[in-house]
């Protein structure tokens, strides 16, 4: 009980004095990078030239590119279920320096008809990306679940 005790106060005290994880380092963050996959429902603003076409069901791939400490790099490729092209759009982000599983990216566009740019909200949590997507300018919101792919795949 004593030894138990011991290695309790000796754990606790290791841990205040660990220095605490900041974005210089990069220490703290989830290491992301990779391909990250899922579908979802997309809706658009009556103004958006998509509207009329109601619900789309859509997949995406957010490619996590680069972290530099809290900073992130990504490329995002979605398209509408059935499409063969994918709509390329570039994003960079920053982790939350409060809370390291939350993350926000600016998107814009690159490549294709449908781009747009527009701010995902994020969070990382049990391998799992989970995005909410609003792009102000063309009236597009969604949520997505993303999971890593295989890199077999």
């Amino acid at each position: 009980m004593t030894l138990n005790l011991f290695r309790s106060i000796a754990a606790a005290l290791v841990l205040a004095l660990a220095a605490p994880a900041s974005a210089e380092d990069g220490s703290g963050f989830p290491q992301i990078v990779g391909t990250w996959h899922g579908t979802y429902l997309v809706a658009f603003a009556k103004s958006n030239p998509n509207h009329e076409k109601g619900l789309l069901q859509t997949e995406m791939e957010l490619e996590v590119t680069k972290l530099d400490g809290n900073l992130i790099t990504a490329t995002n490729r979605w398209r509408r279920i059935g499409d063969k092209e994918w709509i390329v759009e570039e994003a960079m982000g920053t982790f939350s320096l409060d809370d390291p599983t939350r993350f926000v990216l600016a998107e814009a566009g690159i490549s294709g008809d449908d781009v747009s740019a527009g701010i995902f909200n994020g969070v990382y949590l049990d391998d799992v990306i989970m995005v909410t997507y609003v792009g102000p300018g063309t009236g597009v919101a969604f949520a997505a679940q993303l999971v890593k792919k295989d890199s077999n795949n």
